[in-house]
């Protein structure tokens, strides 16, 4: 442990596959930063969600690998038992497993959102889609996701942050307008959270809650590299993944009449930019929900049934997928991000403070203890 270093090409795929499982369907149509970023009438209340998501990331995600890495621990159950205790850590782990398939709800809905507010394709047939590409994917297991959405994740990303600069020219100067018009009660917009500190805390959760699975293996995977790898990958998903978002989100406060009752709003963004580049960002919006649905239903499935090979996973993929398919007819995709997300969040937030907490304390023991633990 400690020895080998990380080339490249290695580290661009990890910072790609984290950031693919973080994008989904709520930050690559809009929606989820709309609701958390967007709806409280104030660049301030913006800017601080944004901090709090990244600062809250950053230590958090850093726990999970730590525990990972030093005790070689490769799943999250034993990430939580470790920091909170078992009946605790039971407690979190049923957090992180409804909350992961609460989000293949969702993920579901707006791939075939997508489908419907750009080309017109029935919801039931792009939920249809969503489901069989995504249990046909997780059935392949974690390393093979890996390889596979590595390369879509900074593909969004860097997609999104174009838009948002792009954007920014035509839609900043009018942010002040956006801000009145919400503030007035001219324009209603669905908000996650009840303030913008719960909002900043809640989305942090989410961001928590989603990884916990892969994080915390990744942080067992890489124990024959040195950690610093592992803070450079977690260090820029926190800084660019929340920049992301307060880019998007700023640029919604300044369409905010349109974007407010948009299930996709960077549809809005990109069409607005020119018409044909709608098109291409529905087809990354499409891949980026795909990246994080399949290791979404492996996080579900491979929490309950280990092996990956065997025919009872496979079954239970299959079946996750038949319900959420069923689940996404009756409730609609905005209802529920809202809900699932924001309540799903407040669970993640108190995640987040245990797993800090507990990280300092034992990287403070282990520093009294340097034969046997290494770093």
């Amino acid at each position: 442990m400690n020895e080998k270093k990380m080339g490249i090409g290695m580290l661009f795929n990890l910072i790609g596959a984290l950031l693919a499982y973080l994008i989904g369907s709520g930050f690559a149509s809009g929606q989820e930063v709309m609701q958390f970023f967007s709806g409280w009438g104030s660049v301030g209340a913006t800017l601080l969600i944004g901090a709090l998501t990244c600062i809250l990331m950053y230590f958090t995600y850093t726990s999970y690998a730590y525990v990972g890495r030093t005790r070689g621990i490769a799943d999250v159950n034993g990430v939580f038992e470790f920091y909170s205790g078992k009946i605790i850590g039971r407690i979190f782990i049923a957090f992180v497993w409804f909350y992961n398939f609460g989000c293949f709800f969702f993920m579901v809905s707006g791939f075939a959102n997508t489908l419907n507010q750009q080309w017109g394709l029935p919801i039931y047939i792009g939920g249809a889609i969503a489901v069989i590409i995504s249990v046909g994917t997780a059935v392949l297991g974690l390393k093979r996701m890996v390889d596979i959405i590595g390369k879509v994740g900074p593909v969004v990303v860097g997609f999104a942050l174009i838009l948002g600069v792009i954007s920014a020219f035509k839609y900043y100067p009018l942010i002040a307008e956006g801000n009145a018009a919400i503030n007035s009660g001219e324009v209603q917009v669905m908000r996650a959270g009840a303030s913008p500190l719960l909002a900043g805390l809640s989305y942090a959760g989410t961001c928590v809650l989603l990884v916990s699975a892969y994080v915390g293996r990744l942080g067992n995977d890489l124990r024959d590299y040195k950690f610093k790898y592992n803070k450079i990958v977690i260090g820029v998903v926190a800084f660019i993944y929340p920049l992301c978002c307060v880019l998007l989100g700023l640029n919604y406060i300044g369409i905010i009449q349109n974007a407010s009752s948009s299930a996709i709003p960077n549809l809005l963004l990109a069409n607005s930019i020119i018409p044909f580049v709608g098109s291409v960002f529905a087809i990354i919006i499409l891949a980026s929900i795909y990246s994080t649905m399949c290791p979404i239903i492996w996080t579900c499935v491979s929490m309950i049934i280990k092996d990956e090979k065997s025919l009872k996973y496979k079954l239970a993929c299959v079946v996750g997928g038949v319900v959420t398919y069923i689940v996404t007819f009756f409730v609609p995709y905005q209802t529920l991000l809202n809900k699932i997300m924001t309540y799903g969040g407040y669970c993640g937030a108190i995640t987040c403070v245990v797993c800090t907490v507990g990280y300092f304390v034992a990287k403070a023991k282990d520093k009294n203890n340097k034969e046997k633990i290494a770093v």
